[in-house]
């Protein structure tokens, strides 16, 4: 695990902690980093769950809140990659060297239920407020059921496809 900011402003059992949960694709974890610098200036306690290649990728985020002080902390989770018959290291979607590897690339990513809860069972001196996760992790909703917290979804993808077929529609009826 990385501690990728400090943000002291309030004591860690007093802030809400938000549990960010990305899909491992770049187009799903840049608009949650944005998020998690969202609230962490507004106060909160971000925990940003990741692996070890992506959080590499993120290096620049990591520098980014540690200079601005805020609470979000890099959570670097093994990823099962050659568990579920994946090359070693592809931990991204933008890894997979085949179509036929996208099964097992979400097996693996629902492998980290348990190290995940793991984690967030450790927290007892800021134990999680809410998990917010992207929509192709449905597991997390397991793990907020078994804390009794809740649990939002991020689908910024449906967003702005949305918004793509709205227009369409708008235009195609001039």
């Amino acid at each position: 695990m990385t501690l990728s900011g400090s943000g002291d402003s309030q004591s860690g059992s007093a802030r809400a902690h938000f549990v960010l949960v990305p899909m491992m694709a770049q187009g799903h974890t840049i608009p949650m980093t944005d998020m998690a610098c969202l609230l962490a200036e507004h106060g909160a306690q971000v925990s940003f769950i990741t692996t070890p290649v992506n959080a590499a990728r993120l290096e620049g985020f990591a520098a980014d809140v540690k200079a601005a002080g805020l609470a979000v902390q890099l959570v670097e989770l093994h990823f099962p990659a050659a568990e579920f018959g994946l090359p070693d290291g592809c931990e991204n979607l933008d890894m997979i060297q085949s179509k036929n590897l996208f099964l097992n690339f979400m097996e693996a990513c629902a492998a980290l239920q348990e190290p995940l809860m793991a984690y967030l069972r450790e927290q007892q001196r800021s134990p999680p407020s809410c998990i917010i996760s992207d929509m192709m992790h449905w597991w997390t909703g397991d793990i907020a059921r078994e804390l009794g917290i809740p649990r939002l979804t991020f689908s910024g993808f449906c967003g702005f496809s949305s918004l793509v077929r709205v227009r369409a529609c708008v235009t195609s009826k001039r």
